[in-house]
């Protein structure tokens, strides 16, 4: 049976903090609850098809090195496979001499980054893919960071229809923005925690099992 992608999983929790940002700003510019609402809300099956089908087409709008930038806010060497070798030194969980043991080129990987990323997708991140606590990690990972993306592009609509549609949205505040904006900023934080510990908790592990 073929397993489904973890991006895939990540498609209903995706649409919840879609659906949440969307809410927010109904809520903010429309604090009186109107009754129409609820009577809409029912049918929430529908709705969530609908803004499913809109989050997961989003997050494919941007690249996924473009959305790895923005994540770690970086251009260069953007992974934090490609300082595995310094994030694990500041892992209390991983015994650094053990690492040296299991890295032959520990101090030459040191400094070549490009061969960092490489040595630990190959060594210690395929051979524990599909394990529980490396998978639910780069889960997260996969699901803040493309949160990120698509609170920044409904940013970038939302601008957009307020200069374009100005009269039909007249009641809805430009500062409603922030909602999108912040929420960007929580996924990028939330990501780039995520992603360190993936690339630090596949080395523990693999550590862990060679004991």
């Amino acid at each position: 049976m073929t397993s489904i992608s973890l991006k895939a999983q990540n498609i209903v929790p995706l649409s919840l903090l879609v659906a949440v940002q969307l809410l927010a700003v109904y809520s903010l510019n429309y604090p009186v609850l109107d009754l129409n609402l609820l009577d809409f809300l029912k049918e929430t099956s529908g709705v969530m098809l609908v803004i499913g089908v809109l989050a997961g087409w989003l997050s494919y709008l941007l690249p996924a090195d473009l959305k790895n930038s923005l994540v770690f806010l970086r251009w260069k060497n953007v992974l934090p496979g490609h300082r595995f070798i310094q994030l694990c030194e500041d892992d209390a969980r991983i015994d650094v001499e053990k690492l040296k043991a299991r890295v032959p080129s520990f101090e030459e990987l040191r400094s070549d980054h490009d061969a960092q990323n490489s040595y630990w997708y190959r060594e210690f991140y395929r051979p524990l893919a599909n394990q529980s606590e490396v998978a639910s990690v780069h889960k997260a990972y996969l699901l803040y960071r493309d949160a990120a993306a698509v609170s920044l592009i409904m940013v970038a609509l939302f601008s957009t229809a307020k200069l374009v549609l100005e009269p039909k949205l007249s009641d809805i505040a430009f500062y409603s923005i922030w909602i999108f904006c912040c929420t960007a900023l929580g996924c990028v934080v939330a990501g780039s925690n995520a992603g360190r510990r993936l690339v630090t908790t596949g080395v523990a592990i693999n550590l862990c099992k060679q004991q």
